[in-house]
């Protein structure tokens, strides 16, 4: 069988000439139970890296290969590259309350010098970033109020300083290396799901990444690979301004045709129109116009009632109280004259009553002017006045006084009988009050009854002529209110803006491809082949077999997954990407993934680093599964952990 030669193939990154060993790579990891006391030393090296805790098959042992700190590894090795969070808050308990003077710290080197990143377990503003040539001599020196917290800004001025000019708005240009290191470090939880899954909530790191959408990391995945130009940028922000607006004009018109269908079924109802009525008159028929016309006219023809005339009625009735009140007023007013003069009566009966005639003997018994008698004051001689008594004077005024007496009674019983009277015609008032009462009150109810009406017609009127206007306005607005799609030449126009874009970005996208395809055919069977698309929907990466299509599962979804990291990193040590030739991979292999297979990566890797004399890239990988026998080594193997006994894990003590 003829080979085939366009069949992809695996060939090792070849790094510049002038390139002796990586950018970026992490030389030592220390654990310090205090500033004198180291629990763990790990040293690193360029090229491959494996962090192996052997499960029961490797080991021979009852002992799980859960548990003994390889992901608390991967999280530590992050957290001097500069993420906040080293672990979740209550791991990070445990840790302070077995550790409490305790540290991490780790040698970084960055284009050939060292950098020492150190880390307390406690509170956060202990953290310092130092040149230094070991962790013990920047420890021995100690922080200083000039050191930089994390190595971001050092990183991001080696690696990224195109990419920080062109972050999309939800990375600011301080959380570049914050994301893209999301990438090359990904969590363990998020199984490697997606090229684009890099943090999971709950390992609490803190990190941008974990609340960011997938535009925006796919944003910078492209920008970390040459693979957008600010051209396609622009156009890429001009297409989400221009379909927020093409959204809200929807809104507007759906909102707006709400309005106008809504408008036209209340004046059909109004109407009394059906469905099929127009606005315009037809031969068959009245349109809507001319029937809001008619209904007006025919309100405007309504009689209005004519109200009674009240104030006739009240004149009259006033007229009624009036002479009420002075009929009243004359009844008291002869009240008030019989009883004065009936006092005035009494009064001068009283005065006779007291010269006490005896009428019947015809002589005077008391003397008026010193009550004695006066039969003793003829024998005695009156001893008080020095008058002689006058009878006959005396006589007379009595006489006078009973008199006047007399006379004011009299006066007094004709003003009692002429209050009588005009009591007598203020009750036959009464009836004519009543009646005038009685014909005021259904004269306002009658008045009151034709105000309704007259309102009821004005209302008729009002709506009718509302109604009117409305059609009218409604037939204006009929061809507004017909939908019509948003502009779309702006969009379309910019959209083939993207896709010329995307076009220019195929060229990265094919070197990436290839580098991918590449992997895959040295990972996999024969037959199986990847794929690497850009388009509207984003990035994806695909495996098939030939002849059967696409096949999933989760072992070879993962395995995708990681051939397009090392795909990148590929890129990134021959440095056709914006990107530090470093990766961490903690446990990639799923549970179905077949041995073999998984061996594989160890062994592609190895040739990738045993091709030159030093590796220009560092690949960190975590395993339970044991990697191949030639590489099961010191050189290889960098540190080897347990879950049981304590010693053997990762902190070398229960935590």
């Amino acid at each position: 069988m003829p080979a085939d030669l366009f069949a992809p193939e695996m060939r090792p990154p070849i790094a510049p000439e002038d390139r002796a060993g990586p950018r970026l790579w992490l030389r030592r990891l220390a654990i310090f139970r205090d500033p004198h006391t180291i629990i763990r030393d790990v040293s690193l090296k360029p090229g491959l890296n494996i962090i192996w805790t052997p499960d029961m098959s490797s080991s021979g042992s009852p002992a799980l290969a859960h548990g003994s700190g390889k992901t608390t590894f991967c999280r530590l090795l992050r957290a001097c590259l500069g993420e906040s969070g080293y672990t979740t808050d209550v791991q990070r308990s445990r840790i302070l309350s077995h550790l409490p003077n305790g540290m991490i710290a780790a040698e970084i080197l960055i284009d050939g010098s060292c950098w020492v990143a150190v880390r307390p377990f406690g509170l956060p503003g202990g953290e310092f970033v130092v040149q230094a040539a070991s962790v013990e001599e920047a420890i021995a020196r100690g922080r200083r109020d000039s050191d930089q917290a994390f190595i971001d800004p050092m990183l991001i001025e080696t690696f990224f300083p195109m990419i920080a000019r062109a972050t999309p708005p939800e990375v600011s240009h301080e959380q570049v290396w914050d994301v893209l290191r999301a990438w090359l470090t990904r969590d363990q939880e998020c199984r490697l799901a997606d090229i684009l899954a890099w943090r999971s909530p709950q390992t609490q790191s803190r990190s941008r990444a974990q609340v960011l959408g997938e535009t925006a990391k796919l944003t910078m995945l492209r920008l970390a690979l040459r693979a957008l130009d600010a051209e396609e940028q622009t156009a890429a922000l001009r297409e989400r301004k221009l379909v927020v607006a093409a959204e809200d004009e929807r809104r507007r018109q759906a909102y707006q045709q709400k309005r106008y269908l809504d408008g036209l079924k209340v004046v059909r109802a109004a109407l009394s129109a059906g469905e099929e009525v127009g606005f315009d008159d037809t031969i068959d028929q009245k349109g809507l116009v001319s029937l809001a016309e008619a209904a007006l006219a025919e309100a405007m023809r309504a009689d209005l009632p004519k109200p009674p005339d009240v104030g006739s009625i009240f004149a009259r009735l006033n007229a009624l109280n009036e002479e009420r009140r002075t009929l009243e007023a004359q009844q008291q007013g002869a009240v008030k004259e019989a009883d004065v003069k009936r006092g005035e009566a009494e009064r001068y009966s009283a005065e006779a009553n007291l010269g006490e005639i005896d009428i019947s003997q015809g002589r005077v018994r008391i003397c008026p002017i010193c009550r004695v008698g006066v039969d003793e004051v003829r024998a005695k001689g009156c001893g008080i006045s020095l008058e002689r008594c006058d009878l006959d004077a005396l006589r007379t005024t009595i006489a006078d006084k009973l008199g006047k007496a007399a006379q004011l009674a009299g006066e007094a019983d004709n003003a009692t009988q002429e209050a009588k009277r005009l009591e007598a015609l203020i009750i036959q008032l009464g009836p004519r009050h009543q009646a005038l009462e009685g014909e005021a009150k259904d004269a306002d109810a009658v008045n009151r009854a034709a105000q309704a009406a007259a309102k009821n017609v004005q209302d008729w009127i009002y709506q009718a002529r509302r109604i009117l206007d409305d059609v009218r306005t409604l037939r204006d607005a009929e061809t507004v209110a017909k939908p019509t799609p948003p502009a779309t030449a702006a969009l379309d126009a910019v959209r083939a803006q993207l896709e010329a874009g995307r076009s220019r970005a195929r060229a990265a996208i094919r070197t990436l491809e290839e580098k991918y395809q590449g992997i895959m055919a040295a990972w996999l069977p024969d037959g199986v082949e990847g794929t690497v698309k850009l388009d509207g929907n984003g990035l994806k990466v695909d495996a098939q077999f030939a002849g059967r299509g696409e096949v999933s599962t989760a072992a070879l979804d993962s395995l995708k997954i990681v051939a397009f990291d090392l795909a990148a990193l590929h890129m990134a040590v021959e440095e056709k990407a914006d990107l530090p030739a470093f990766l961490v991979h903690d446990s990639p292999r799923e549970a179905d993934l077949d041995g073999q297979l998984y061996e594989r990566l160890f062994s592609l890797l190895h040739e990738w680093e045993d091709s030159v004399e030093t590796p220009c890239f560092q690949y960190i990988v975590t395993t339970t599964t044991a990697p191949p026998r030639d590489l099961q080594t010191d050189r290889h193997v960098r540190l080897q952990m347990s879950s049981t006994p304590a010693a053997m894990r990762l902190f070398g003590m229960d935590i």
